[in-house]
């Protein structure tokens, strides 16, 4: 077969294999979860949520691109569906890495060369748009993001029927103390207009004890306000913990989304070892739409693989309803079930040029899929030489194995064990095999 008509038909499968992935998704991050959508949901708003994409202002950068790949592909997916617009770009705090001003050229570069005119842009500023002026004089934050961005810092904006209020950090990029009156005023306006209407609120940090991060990385003056409110639809990002975490949905006074990060995701392992970035290339944001009814439909976007995410949808109805919640913690935890491994799963081990031991095998799913292993190696005298937490491969859409590094290993047989752990804690099945180190 000539050479060129090889590429065109490899191309032509390639192709084809990225459409059916960017629209279908093949992983199930939620496994065993029921779609509750209706068949009938039409949307009347659509509109892009994310968060901490960290630009530094070079065009090259991975988070830039990946913020610009995000606004191509839901422009194609939008294209596809009855509703083709995407009604908003929502950015939920520190799109600049620390402030400056090239940062902010960079992203107004990005949204001048791939935002379409009715698509408008939110945003807010999280800590780090303060980072560069934070040591002498925290208010020029509020001046530069004045300059690039926008003259309001906080906005209700009304799109198709529906309020957007954005607050902003005060102007020392740590608390939100000055701005809770306003936003309650905000709220209740919006309330008094339609009290069966999502609100949609996005600031940087979470409303405490809320989504996933919500206990350190959050805010509480935020969630004082929000609590007498129940139709709001809340969005955060700041901890950058994986949205594809059944925790980064939560339900109760109001609803909270976590947003994640277009730099790179992390978790804190059920709270065990602290924070930890998660393995390999991660970013991911969601993809909201809202009916004519006021139902909210939530799909998770892969923006490194740029696919959805196939079992993590959500589906709001009722907002107002304090009493009717899908996703409060109780029920969410009440589902989990202990991860197991696939039938005849085995742990596989290669040494890379460094002579460093991998391991690898495949993901363990029970209704969601794991959220963390425990990793232990135990040389031939039941000596532990190697002790380690690692985040599962939940945070991407692909199924693929997880891989993990034990580093340099004498000589010897050694057992290693693996142990899955569930988002909600529960210890689910283990596996083990002996490895050689010649």
């Amino acid at each position: 077969m000539p050479n060129f008509l090889s590429q065109i038909i490899a191309k032509i499968i390639s192709s084809a294999i990225s459409f059916v992935y960017l629209f279908t998704g093949y992983k199930s991050g939620l496994t065993g979860k029921e779609i509750k959508t209706p068949e009938d949901f039409t949307p009347v708003l659509r509109f892009i949520a994310c968060s901490d994409i960290h630009l530094d202002g070079n065009e090259e950068q991975p988070n830039a691109i990946r913020l610009a790949n995000l606004i191509k592909d839901m422009y194609k997916y939008s294209e596809l569906q009855d509703y083709k617009t995407v009604d908003a770009l929502m950015v939920v705090g520190d799109f600049a890495g620390g402030g400056a001003e090239s940062e902010y050229a960079m992203f107004n570069k990005i949204i001048e060369d791939n935002i379409r005119p009715q698509t408008q842009v939110l945003t807010v500023l999280g800590n780090h748009e303060f980072i560069e002026y934070r040591d002498y004089d925290p208010t020029i934050g509020y001046d530069v993001y004045k300059k690039m961005v926008s003259e309001d810092v906080d906005t209700d904006i009304v799109i198709n029927g529906y309020h957007f209020i954005g607050v902003s950090y005060d102007n020392n990029g740590k608390t939100f103390k000055g701005k809770t009156a306003w936003l309650r005023e905000r709220l209740q306006n919006a309330t008094n207009e339609d009290p069966t209407k999502p609100i949609f609120v996005y600031q940087h940090p979470s409303p405490t004890l809320t989504v996933y991060g919500s206990i350190s990385w959050s805010d509480l003056d935020i969630k004082k306000v929000l609590k007498d409110f129940p139709q709001v639809v809340d969005f955060s990002g700041h901890s950058h913990y994986s949205p594809s975490d059944p925790r980064s949905v939560w339900q109760g006074e109001f609803s909270a989304i976590g947003c994640g990060s277009l730099g790179a995701l992390m978790g804190n392992l059920n709270y065990i070892e602290g924070d930890q970035d998660a393995p390999g290339k991660s970013a991911a944001a969601w993809l909201v739409e809202v009916d004519k009814d006021g139902n909210v439909r939530l799909k998770l976007y892969d923006v490194e693989n740029r696919i959805f995410f196939k079992g993590n949808e959500y589906y709001f109805s009722n907002l107002s309803d304090i009493t009717k919640r899908d996703y409060t913690w109780a029920k969410q935890q009440s589902l989990d079930t202990s991860p197991q491994f696939p039938e005849k799963s085995k742990v596989k081990n290669t040494l890379n040029d460094e002579k460093e031991t991998i391991i690898s095998f495949p993901e363990a799913k029970g209704y969601y899929e794991a959220e963390n292993y425990k990793i232990i190696v135990k040389n031939n005298d039941d000596k532990k030489v190697f002790e380690k937490t690692v985040i599962s491969e939940y945070v991407r859409a692909t199924d693929d194995d997880v891989t993990v590094n034990l580093g340099k290993l004498e000589k010897g047989t050694y057992k290693v064990i693996v142990t899955a752990y569930s988002p909600y804690t529960k210890k689910g099945e283990t596996i083990s095999t002996r490895i050689t180190v010649n």
